[in-house]
């Protein structure tokens, strides 16, 4: 199940609570005041009777609706005085809705309403396990000092890299839904590979994007489990499709998973049916270049160099002077 089909799945959950409530108060009244029963009955009668008066279209039928409106204001007023009269809330035999705007369906029309984009962006934090991370692995907690100012084998210093990459992760997750754009983070391990993939992450879940951060050998593991632990294929690819339909996939640590044909094949896929439907991708590794041709198959090495835009994260292992930066 999806995050969106989870989600509607609750809300469904949510308005037969709602029902059931409004039915037991409804039991509990109709027996202790009968004339709220006989109101809510002429109530169905005659919204019955103004559907069919306006579809008459006879030569009084405006009139007739008019005296039918006024009839039901009247039972309205009856059944509201009736309550208060008895300390119950005037809307105490109306359903009640967890969001008034939507009624609980999660919609207004055809737009999501407010409450589903906040239950879409706590689904996310929840599946992605972010939410003890975000207080400490996010862009306003980034310190571009922890790297060193000083000039690496002719290149820009550790700090004048990070501070672009840095920016340039800021600029990716602004501007995400402007252009179809894939990051691959190199680097040995310490250098806040996984810190950034967190942050944009962050921005994106707060920004009612969906996201899916899994380590490669957790990637494989999850298309190995629902390749085989399903009796047909089409149950399998239905439990996958947050890997294939999700607007960002974060793969951390590739290189790490078991090096098989199967893991390949997985890698392959993944990767050309995202780049095939547009679907944007962040790859962290630990490996270099070289080592990324050595390991993976040609076919997937060129959809890596040929669609991803690369940063090299270099310098000194940063968790040595912050343990818990990242």
């Amino acid at each position: 199940m999806n995050n969106i089909q989870a989600i509607m799945k609750e809300y469904e959950e949510a308005r037969e609570k709602n029902k059931r409530e409004l039915e037991n108060r409804k039991e509990e009244l109709y027996a202790k005041l009968p004339r709220l029963k006989e109101i809510d009955d002429d109530m169905i009668s005659l919204s019955i009777s103004i559907t069919k008066a306006v579809l008459s279209n006879t030569v009084n039928h405006e009139k007739l609706v008019e005296e039918l409106h006024k009839k039901q204001t009247d039972l309205k007023v009856e059944k509201a005085e009736i309550l208060t009269a008895n300390e119950y809330p005037k809307d105490y035999l109306q359903i009640k809705y967890n969001c008034k705007k939507c009624k609980d369906t999660g919609y207004i029309g055809l737009e999501k309403c407010s409450c589903l984009a906040q239950k879409l962006i706590a689904y996310q934090y929840r599946q992605f396990k972010l939410s003890h991370k975000v207080a400490r692995e996010n862009f306003d907690n980034f310190n571009i000092n922890y790297y060193s100012d000083e000039l690496m084998d002719n290149r820009v210093s550790p700090r004048e890299n990070m501070k672009q990459i840095y920016f340039e992760c800021i600029k990716y997750a602004q501007e995400f839904d402007n252009h179809v754009k894939n990051l691959l983070f190199i680097g040995r391990p310490g250098l806040g590979k996984t810190f950034l993939c967190n942050s944009i992450a962050k921005s994106l879940l707060d920004a009612g994007k969906s996201v899916m951060y899994q380590s490669s050998p957790d990637l494989i593991d999850l298309v190995r489990k629902f390749k085989f632990d399903f009796d047909n294929e089409e149950a399998g690819d239905e439990a996958l499709k947050d890997v294939y339909e999700c607007d960002l996939l974060i793969i951390d640590d590739l290189g790490t998973e078991l090096n098989t044909q199967f893991s390949g094949l997985v890698i392959y896929n993944i990767l050309n049916k995202r780049l095939t439907d547009n679907k944007k991708m962040i790859i962290s590794t630990n490996l270099d270049v070289d080592e990324i041709m050595k390991t993976y198959s040609e076919r997937i090495s060129s959809r890596i160099f040929g669609n991803f835009d690369m940063f090299e994260f270099y310098g000194e292992d940063i968790r040595l002077k912050m343990h818990d930066i990242i």
